[in-house]
């Protein structure tokens, strides 16, 4: 990257994570009200900006079960420790590991393929923004942050952000003992894990809904072999840069920086895309 997009991204670090207040704390209810589980994994809905040092959170997803009926986040006891196990006998070792909590494992692909599959469900303007872990404080502690991070790095990966570069992803721990939340910001790059602060508001009351449709038409040259997904995504390629570059009216009015709406929606969007000079051939 260059230096420019360095310092962007450092000046864009996410300070504080606000999460919606109703669904949040409903979902923590419901969780808690089971009883018998010990360990969950799911995905953190909500909003990530480059021009924002604030992540926003609108729901949680929590990964079902594999197509075998296993969790996708399960508890494994910690191993004896070899030097209690030698000085204290077998059942002395056994004995004396108990005392360590269980570790947290994770069907990593199997939460990635969830985190692809919801993706293509949510509306506009949210996203997979990372991931969330039910469990003691002692689990999430005593497992490695390098495991945690490999997941939401995979979730990342499975989930990518066209043209952006931001680098950080939620990792959101919910602990039933002592119940309390925390928030980690995870560094893609290294994989760092940081502490955030971490509050509840209003945020789903004060969402806009609005509406576009785009249409094109475009003509294709299949070839058997290039797969049909990656004919498609170099023939409409162009399109993106067009409608970045197009200015849109919203109600009728020209779209600007201030602009305040307030009104209740839906709310229709037109764009106004460039002419079309150096278009591909076949369009």
């Amino acid at each position: 990257p260059s230096p420019d997009q360095i310092a962007l991204r450092r000046d864009a670090m996410v300070k504080a994570v606000v999460a919606d207040e109703v669904r949040i704390k409903a979902f923590e209810d419901g969780v808690a009200s089971s009883g018998v589980l010990r360990s969950q994994v799911g995905l953190v809905v909500g909003k990530l900006s480059a021009s924002s040092d604030r992540a926003l959170v609108y729901s949680l997803l929590p990964t079902p079960p594999t197509d075998a009926g296993e969790p996708a986040c399960s508890l494994r006891a910690a191993a004896p420790s070899a030097g209690k196990a030698k000085s204290k006998g077998g059942k002395g070792g056994a004995g004396a590991s108990s005392d360590a909590p269980p570790t947290l494992q994770f069907d990593v692909d199997w939460v990635a393929e969830h985190a692809r599959q919801a993706s293509r469900m949510l509306l506009g303007g949210m996203s997979v923004i990372g991931i969330y872990i039910w469990s003691s404080e002692g689990s999430f502690k005593a497992t490695p942050s390098a495991v945690l991070s490999q997941v939401i790095r995979v979730v990342s990966q499975s989930v990518p952000w066209y043209g952006s570069d931001f680098d950080e992803r939620l990792l959101l721990h919910l602990s039933y003992s002592p119940r309390r939340w925390a928030c980690r910001i995870c560094e893609m790059a290294s994989g760092s894990l940081r502490p955030c602060d971490f509050k509840y508001s209003k945020l789903l009351a004060s969402l806009q809904t609005f509406r576009c449709t785009y249409n094109f038409e475009t003509r294709l040259t299949v070839v058997q072999a290039e797969p049909f997904k990656k004919v498609i995504s170099k023939a409409i390629s162009h399109l993106t840069k067009e409608v970045q570059n197009a200015k849109a009216l919203i109600d009728g009015d020209l779209f600007s920086d201030d602009m305040t709406i307030t009104s209740e929606g839906p709310h229709e969007v037109d764009l106004l895309v460039p002419f079309k000079n150096n278009l591909p051939a076949g369009v």
